[in-house]
């Protein structure tokens, strides 16, 4: 090959797994380029056996280099390696298949104009927002850059905080609710008694509604409302009577009329009643004035 080469001068021990080098590496034996690791960090030169044929090597001879192929790969990292490699390679591209081919989210991005064009529009709109951000402008912006806002903001954290130790140290009437035992447990009595009470109450619209008791046969029972109603109803009529009672009073109509409406008629119930209080009078001065007894003698 006309490409770049790589001269490499190694040292060999003598022995090589208890047995000579030269019947270990012989003229047919070949050189390869690999890594102990898939990281590839590490190089080393991996030297086939050689055959019976070959001649034994001597010292600065030159080896033959051989191609890096499924087998020779499997020499350099070993039998589990290779696979676990081979796996990847297929996962790779069954991955890479998906992707070109598939209808994964992925595969829109790399393949869809009008989703790359969407996503570019929302990163230059993101771009835009972080600049007015960075300027100063709208709430966001502001929050950021005025300082003012900022200590508004932090002043409201440290009496939050202070409310919430005075809570723990039990001040205040929400403290001494959190902390007080005996409050809490009149808290707690007086929520079971009015849960009682609730209780009581459902147990009572249902007798209502069961028509039981007077409210409930007063709504239940037809006869007890229809007697109501015709109750009700006589009520209204008297009540008409009785307005239209005073109204023809109001009116001067009839003896009570006359008394309230007529002046010449109250006079002379006035004056009569006048007379009649100093008849009494000298009635009780001098009731011989007005008794007469006559005695007989048989």
């Amino acid at each position: 090959p006309n490409g770049p080469k790589v001269e490499a001068r190694l040292a060999i021990d003598n022995t090589i797994d208890g047995r000579p080098a030269s019947e270990r590496i012989r003229s047919d034996s070949t050189a390869t380029l690999g890594s102990p690791s898939l990281l590839g960090n590490d190089k080393l030169i991996n030297i086939s056996a050689g055959s019976a044929v070959g001649q034994p090597v001597q010292e600065g001879a030159e080896l033959k280099p051989s191609s890096l192929n499924q087998s020779t790969l499997s020499n350099l990292v070993g039998p589990e390696v290779s696979d676990q490699m081979t796996g990847i390679t297929k996962n790779i591209n069954e991955i890479t298949r998906k992707i070109n081919e598939g209808p994964g989210t992925l595969s829109r991005v790399l393949n869809d104009e009008a989703l790359y064009d969407s996503l570019n529009a929302a990163v230059i709109d993101t771009q835009a927002v972080i600049r007015q951000i960075r300027a100063g402008q709208g709430t966001a912006g502001k929050f950021i850059n005025d300082p003012a806002i900022y200590n508004n903001v932090n002043d409201l954290a440290v009496r939050l905080n202070d409310l919430a130790e005075g809570l723990r140290k039990g001040r205040g009437t929400a403290g001494k609710l959190l902390t007080d035992e005996a409050l809490y447990n009149k808290v707690n009595d007086i929520a079971s008694r009015v849960d009682a009470s609730v209780s009581d109450i459902n147990l009572v619209i249902a007798d209502i509604r069961q028509g039981r008791g007077t409210v409930g046969k007063l709504l239940q029972d037809e006869g007890i409302y229809n007697d109501a109603r015709t109750a009700i109803a006589r009520f209204n009529t008297t009540a008409e009577r009785v307005d239209n009672v005073v109204s023809a009073v109001q009116r001067g109509e009839g003896t009570a009329g006359k008394l309230l409406t007529d002046d010449q008629l109250y006079n002379n119930v006035n004056q009569l009643s006048s007379e009649a209080v100093k008849l009494i009078y000298d009635f009780r001065q001098n009731p011989k004035k007005y008794l007469t007894v006559k005695f007989e003698l048989f």
